[in-house]
């Protein structure tokens, strides 16, 4: 069973992981060479379709990394067990980010007029960059360590 969990812990927090790092080092800098007008429509329309996909995946990844921390305690891997555990902590900040962080500033952008956005808009988006920064690195943290519990034995 907890290989099986490890499998799918990696797989699922692969996708978050790999997903946002693309965003950072290649969504991130295309957005930023964009104008105002460019950037609030392409950051509208992709914060609608972004959160059907990553929601669902974040959600499955701190679940099954849970789920492997606890099944290799039970089963005395501890090693395997804590390093887990380690990693479902990294997910949760990846969450929490999300939720407290990214999301909000999401919901403000959401209002913005594209030809008028805000006066402060590129304090925000960097607001918004500080965050999905914390966020990407929680979620590529939590990979590396769930490649690490994949090493051990159990």
């Amino acid at each position: 069973m907890v290989s099986a969990l490890v499998v799918i812990s990696l797989v699922l927090t692969g996708l978050v992981a790999g997903t946002m790092a693309v965003g950072l080092v290649a969504v991130r800098p295309a957005m930023h060479s964009l104008p105002p007008t460019s950037y609030v429509l392409v950051k509208q329309a992709f914060d609608v379709s972004y959160p059907k996909l990553m929601k669902p995946l974040q959600i499955s990844s701190l679940l099954s990394t849970v789920a492997l921390a606890i099944v290799a305690a039970v089963d005395g891997a501890s090693t395997c067990a804590i390093i887990a555990a380690v990693a479902a902590v990294a997910v949760l900040t990846n969450i929490l980010v999300t939720v407290r962080g990214d999301l909000p500033i999401n919901n403000a952008m959401a209002t913005w007029r594209p030809e008028a956005p805000p006066a402060d808009w590129e304090s925000q988006r960097a607001r918004w960059d500080f965050f999905n920064s914390i966020r990407t690195t929680a979620a590529v943290g939590a990979l590396v360590l769930l490649a690490l519990a994949a090493t051990t034995t159990y």
